[in-house]
């Protein structure tokens, strides 16, 4: 077998060296090899494990969030369940077409009952709002402010919901007194509500959409 000379006389050199120098020799080895490891194979493995790391909190951040959520799965169904009694509840007092006529008969009659005298009662266009319609009646009024007050407490107690809004008062111009009390005008608005069915629900949406 041949031999390389020139091999053999550099091992040579190493051999005759002194211990010292040996030992310096083979921990400069050591260290690069070490350092050669470290830098292709421990550094990647050590940022491969830093982003499992990252990885498995992320997961038990989600997890416990899942966990608290399943726990109170329960208590937003019965929230849901109440909010749906309550809903239906609302609706119960939200009188239909049909009912409205008769609705609006018993708003008058509260103000006559109270004493006033009606100058004006003037229904106007329903404003649709998504499942229910505003139902507005312009009101103009006559009468004391004990009869405006009872009219009041009259239409709260209606089974059906009716808010009397914007109301503006002012001496009446005649100058007459009831019992020594000012006569006022009131003008005021009275609004019920209705549902709307389904069928004109979607009719009232595709007609907003046909204005834009």
């Amino acid at each position: 077998m041949d031999l390389d000379v020139k091999k053999i006389l550099k091992l040579d050199f190493i051999l005759k060296l002194s211990f010292i120098k040996k030992v310096l020799i083979l921990v400069g080895i050591s260290a690069i090899i070490a350092a050669f490891f470290g830098q292709f194979m421990v550094k990647p493995m050590l940022k491969e494990m830093t982003k499992l790391s990252v990885e498995s909190v992320a997961i038990s951040i989600k997890l416990e969030e899942n966990r608290f959520i399943a726990k109170d799965i329960p208590r937003f169904q019965r929230e849901k369940e109440e909010l749906e009694i309550k809903l239906k509840q609302a609706l119960s007092q939200l009188p239909n077409d049909k009912e409205i006529p008769n609705l609006i008969e018993s708003i008058s009659n509260a103000g006559k009952d109270a004493g006033l005298k009606i100058l004006l009662f003037r229904p106007r266009p329903d404003v649709p709002r998504g499942f229910y319609a505003e139902v507005p009646v312009d009101m103009n009024v006559e009468g004391t402010y004990e009869s405006i007050y009872n009219f009041c407490k009259k239409v709260s107690e209606l089974s059906r919901i009716v808010n009397v809004e914007g109301i503006s008062v002012k001496v009446s111009d005649s100058g007459k007194t009831y019992n020594n009390i000012p006569i006022i005008k009131a003008t005021f608005v009275a609004t019920t509500f209705r549902f709307i069915p389904e069928a004109e629900q979607k009719a009232n949406a595709a007609k907003a959409r046909g204005k834009r």
